[in-house]
């Protein structure tokens, strides 16, 4: 249960924070931040390399639909189109699942993801000392944890990732746990947490998540979690740290196009 100190803690995210990390997200889907500030629901074009991708991003009421630049691939997406991108955002929707549209059918690469943003308002107090803190382990030290997990766990917790910073837990002089961040987008630095499956719920993601946060946040950036809709374990270590959550997210695969070639007059 949450209390109302805790949702009035939440309810205290800087309207700054919000700005910026509405600027940001605007950013790093290719689009002026105008288009989350004054419209409900809208389209924009991505120059960006992963051409084949949609993405979506609602807030309350606005929300946004990226897509490929028409010289790479025209999806001609109708109004009816983006709205059923928007509301499916909002909903859950499994991975592989196909949505057909009038030109277009995409897949579901992941499920829909919920944004959590933090800052020094949000922040929860330190945790109690769990494990010995290291920052930026070294790769020996890193692939104590590595065959500890799955590949895919290992891979989704930021494992592979080339972070320009790290914290880990160390109990018995073995890495149990480890958070990530990954290089900033705009204002927003998204971070990752793993924690080998022996040590969970027994507070060492959460003291090496607050460390990571700390920095972050000294660096002047906006800390963010992307988490699956249904990862309770997940959110609730977030919402511990003090992740407050912001919009959600899906991300769809264009698998064929329908090329629809007009009669000459």
């Amino acid at each position: 249960m949450v209390s109302n100190s805790t949702n009035g803690l939440r309810a205290s995210l800087a309207d700054r924070s919000v700005a910026e990390a509405l600027r940001s997200c605007a950013m790093s889907l290719g689009c002026p931040v105008g288009y989350l500030e004054r419209h409900r629901v809208a389209t924009v074009e991505r120059l960006v390399a992963d051409q084949r991708v949609v993405r979506t991003f609602v807030r309350d009421g606005v929300g946004l639909v990226s897509v490929p630049c028409k010289e790479e691939i025209d999806l001609g997406l109708a109004p009816a189109d983006v709205e059923e991108l928007i509301s499916l955002t909002r909903l859950e929707a499994s991975p592989g699942s196909v949505v057909a549209l009038r030109t277009a059918r995409l897949t579901v690469t992941e499920a829909p993801a919920a944004i959590e943003l933090l800052d020094e308002c949000t922040l929860s107090p330190e945790p109690r000392a769990a494990g010995m803190l290291v920052y930026d382990p070294r790769r020996d030290v890193l692939d104590m944890l590595r065959h500890d997990v799955s590949p895919d766990e290992w891979s989704e917790g930021g494992g592979n990732l080339d972070s320009p910073h790290r914290v880990g837990a160390l109990q018995g002089g073995v890495l149990v746990a480890l958070a990530t961040v990954e290089a900033p987008e705009g204002r927003l630095a998204r971070v990752r947490v793993l924690v080998s499956p022996r040590h969970r719920r027994m507070g060492y993601g959460r003291a090496v998540v607050h460390a990571l946060v700390r920095h972050v946040l000294r660096q002047g950036l906006l800390p963010i979690v992307r988490l699956a809709v249904g990862d309770l374990a997940a959110r609730a270590l977030a919402s511990a740290v003090g992740f407050a959550s912001f919009a959600r997210a899906l991300t769809l695969h264009v698998t064929s196009v329908d090329v629809v070639v007009s009669a000459e007059t």
